[in-house]
């Protein structure tokens, strides 16, 4: 399962390689710069994550993120005017969706959990190519103003085949064979989506700087800590 999803994600790295490009040559200098940069720690994101996983020790990186996560929110409502209520809601949201994923981090099966992230790795790669090629109208304009509808569908028709591709290596229920990719793909937009609103009302540009060009620890891994989430919740 782990070579078939590395081999897998070659290709799809490849072909996002090949996007840069071509988005680059009508690009200045600065700007095509940051493409690359931004690629070439998102390539570092999945290795990383996909080796956690295939080295069982997901609930440790859970943790990490989940304790990053918090620290970012909190650093974000600090810095807006915000009250405590929002202050409240927003750590007790938080909380729900972080013990999900801590217990899908740490209670499900490295298949399971390969195949949940390469949907939702499928799906953030190929949103990001699609609506940067395509993508003129977009989705949530005032929210996040990068998101374009057709980055959303591009997004999710690779993220369900990719799913359910990696189905005959999956010893998973029928119920989640036959939804899962789409489920993940809409929670991994959700995520991102949820993300993204929090950012505004606290009137962050990013949450941090540790991953460069990606705004944060919870700018990257939000989609995955909402489809990890969301998939235990549903279905175990």
């Amino acid at each position: 399962m782990f070579w078939t999803l590395f081999y897998l994600l070659t290709v799809f790295f490849v072909i996002g390689g090949i996007a840069v490009s071509a988005l680059n040559k009508r690009s200045d200098t600065r700007q095509r710069k940051k493409r690359w940069v931004k690629y070439a720690f998102y390539l570092v994101v999945v290795s990383a994550t996909m080796g956690c996983i295939q080295l069982g020790i997901m609930r440790y990186m859970a943790v990490v993120l989940i304790a990053i996560g918090a620290y970012e929110i909190l650093i974000g409502w600090y810095m807006s005017n915000r009250g405590i209520p929002f202050l409240l809601l927003s750590a007790l949201f938080y909380a729900v969706i972080a013990f999900g994923f801590y217990r899908f981090s740490g209670n499900v099966a490295s298949e399971m959990l390969l195949y949940v992230y390469a949907i939702v790795a499928t799906f953030d790669g190929f949103a990001q190519i699609t609506g940067q090629l395509f993508g003129k109208k977009k989705i949530l304009p005032k929210t996040s103003p990068d998101k374009t509808i057709a980055g959303l569908i591009g997004g999710c028709v690779m993220g369900v085949a990719a799913g359910l591709f990696m189905l005959q290596w999956v010893n998973a229920p029928v119920q989640a064979s036959r939804y899962a990719p789409l489920l993940l793909c809409t929670a991994a937009f959700t995520g991102d989506a949820l993300a993204s609103w929090y950012k505004r009302k606290c009137s962050l540009k990013d949450y941090g700087r540790l991953i460069p060009e990606h705004g944060g620890i919870l700018d990257r891994y939000d989609s995955f800590i909402a489809s990890g989430a969301v998939f235990w919740f549903v279905y175990l």
